[in-house]
């Protein structure tokens, strides 16, 4: 018997245009699921960015806040002496129209200073704080009883062993017994315990000559007699051209770096500082940018501050950044500049 070959009767496979058209479908479906799957990813990031950003912000307002009411504790009520355009040199705001000393009051205001790549049209502001360092010395207050000079150094000289806390690159204020001097100083040197040198010269350029004439003189040639010596803390806020807050911390540092830089908040679109004062009118710029000494003390007439800042949406300068942008707005009592009356 032979064998026939038999041929599987309602059997066949796919044509070449089924194969196409399925896989086709397949791909297309692939390509929906992935777009959903990436679109997730990406709002849950920007949802957590955003969570992470805000908190970073609440954050960087409690620090304005603490400076705030700590600025003008244990300083003195009129501010220190400083020289010419030193807002200039430690801040960047603008050069005053006199060539007289600078008074640093406890705040210190910069309007309209920084542009801001995140949003063309504003310009943030710069805002600083002045406080006395209470940690200092155990609290207690450090006399100096000579004022003295080595070529254009000034120094002033305490008991033995006074100066035992002081270092190099300590911010001080020093004032004058009689009440009628405060001067804004950082130390250059200390020697043996008693002598506090300050050159020309120093990281924060606040120094000035003691062998100099008229406005560019150390104001300690000024004086005779003794003084008392407060550490003081500087501290500033502004928003650099691509948006991060930035917190800035002068003096008192180890080191030839005597500015310490903090990044607290990124994708901030405006910082803004409105100032409430005590005759119950509220500006934006009481000191005309720090220009002078008859605007520089209208600062110390300020109660209240009110901190406006803006968060964008767009952190990472891409378009799958979500949402609207976030003003945060706090008001803050600056209490301290009226109860600190030296």
């Amino acid at each position: 018997m032979t064998a026939t070959s038999e041929k599987t009767v309602g059997q066949k496979g796919f044509s070449l245009v089924e194969l196409i058209i399925t896989m086709s479908i397949f791909l297309l479906a692939c390509a929906a699921i992935f777009g959903v799957m990436r679109i997730a990813t990406i709002q849950k990031n920007t949802a957590g960015n955003r969570t992470d950003q805000l908190r970073s912000a609440r954050i960087a307002v409690d620090y304005i806040r603490r400076d705030a009411l700590n600025a003008g504790f244990g300083y003195h009520r009129a501010g220190g002496n400083a020289p010419d355009d030193i807002a200039n040199a430690l801040f960047g705001l603008p050069k005053d129209s006199d060539s007289q000393r600078d008074l640093m009051t406890s705040i210190i205001a910069g309007n309209d200073i920084n542009t801001n790549s995140l949003d063309p049209n504003v310009r943030t502001d710069i805002v600083a704080f002045i406080s006395r360092d209470p940690t200092f010395n155990d609290g207690d207050l450090i006399n100096y009883t000579k004022i003295g000079n080595a070529s254009a150094t000034a120094f002033v000289e305490t008991k033995t062993g006074a100066a035992a806390n002081c270092r190099k690159n300590d911010l001080y204020l020093l004032e004058s017994d009689s009440g009628t001097t405060q001067i804004v100083a950082m130390a250059t040197n200390v020697v043996d315990n008693k002598k506090i040198e300050f050159a020309v010269n120093d990281p924060l350029h606040i120094n000035q000559s003691a062998t100099a004439s008229g406005e560019s003189k150390n104001l300690l040639m000024s004086t005779t007699g003794g003084g008392t010596i407060k550490k003081i803390n500087l501290i500033s806020y502004e928003v650099t051209n691509d948006g991060v807050l930035v917190r800035k911390i002068y003096g008192n540092r180890n080191g030839t770096e005597q500015i310490e830089r903090r990044e607290l908040v990124y994708g901030v679109s405006n910082f803004q500082i409105r100032y409430f004062m005590e005759d119950g009118t509220i500006l934006d710029n009481p000191s005309n940018n720090h220009n002078g000494r008859d605007n520089q003390i209208k600062m110390n007439s300020v109660v209240q501050i009110q901190v406006t800042l803006t968060i964008s949406p767009n952190t990472n300068g891409t378009p799958d950044a979500q949402g609207a942008p976030v003003t945060i707005r706090e008001f803050i009592s600056t209490r301290n500049l009226r109860y600190e009356a030296s």
